[in-house]
């Protein structure tokens, strides 16, 4: 399927369709807000999409048909939440250059739960990968965030998550496209981490970021990018990825 073709033929529709698709926004944002199985109403489900690929460049996002983002999307770049109705839905990455698919994948998706698409790997093996991330309405412990670790790095080894002022590792011996629960983690205005990245066989610190959370708040630390890159744009890094 060519999304960009399609967005080009229905141009002249653009205003009635930014108009119905704010309409679709609040009704589906007060679904979530008003989820109460006696009221009828259907509690909506919400995706975000992450470009995880140290070398896809510039990628096109369609689901259901639709383009899904109208800026370039790039490495480590993320479309926020969006809200669906529950049920089957159809994601698709294209290169943008030449608008070439590279996946598309078919996913049923339940109500009141929030999910993130990551399109991960190599260009030339390059995947849409799913994860869920939470149910709306989980609580938080007071002065708190949530936290989890995604490692991302096609030419990785096992990776293990850890923060400077924390004994005990975040995440421990994760491989490519392998993903920890969320944990709690102190956040309040006094408290920054150093967040590692490390060699699980030999303890090597391979990568670092700052990061200062904020109570309330969910969070993916992704490994992203290449153990052995071509270019500095593709070396392996930290990214703090904070779901809103």
């Amino acid at each position: 399927m060519n999304i960009s073709n399609l967005l080009l033929k229905n141009l002249r529709y653009k205003h009635i369709y930014a108009f119905v698709a704010a309409s679709f926004v609040l009704l589906l944002s007060a679904c979530l807000k008003d989820d109460n199985a006696d009221n009828g109403s259907i509690p909506a489900t919400l995706v975000s999409i992450v470009h995880a690929s140290p070398d896809a460049g510039d990628l096109i996002v369609g689901i259901d048909g639709s383009r899904a983002n109208n800026q370039s999307f790039n490495l480590g770049n993320r479309i926020v939440y969006l809200p669906f109705f529950p049920g089957g839905h159809q994601f698709q990455v294209n290169r943008a250059s030449d608008n070439k698919m590279l996946d598309i994948k078919n996913w049923n998706l339940e109500g009141s739960v929030y999910y993130t698409i990551f399109a991960v790997d190599r260009l030339d093996s390059l995947e849409l990968l799913g994860v869920r991330d939470f149910y709306a309405g989980d609580e938080f412990k007071e002065n708190h965030a949530k936290v989890r670790f995604i490692n991302l790095c096609p030419d990785s080894v096992s990776f293990d998550l850890k923060v400077n002022t924390i004994d005990t590792l975040l995440a421990s011996n994760k491989k490519f496209k392998q993903n920890s629960q969320f944990g709690d983690i102190i956040a309040d205005d006094k408290t920054s981490y150093n967040v590692q990245i490390l060699d699980h066989a030999t303890n090597r610190q391979l990568a670092v970021e700052e990061f200062k959370p904020v109570a309330g708040r969910y969070y993916t630390i992704m490994a992203g990018g290449l153990m052995d890159p071509k270019t500095e744009a593709q070396k392996l890094r930290v990214f703090v990825l904070k779901h809103d």
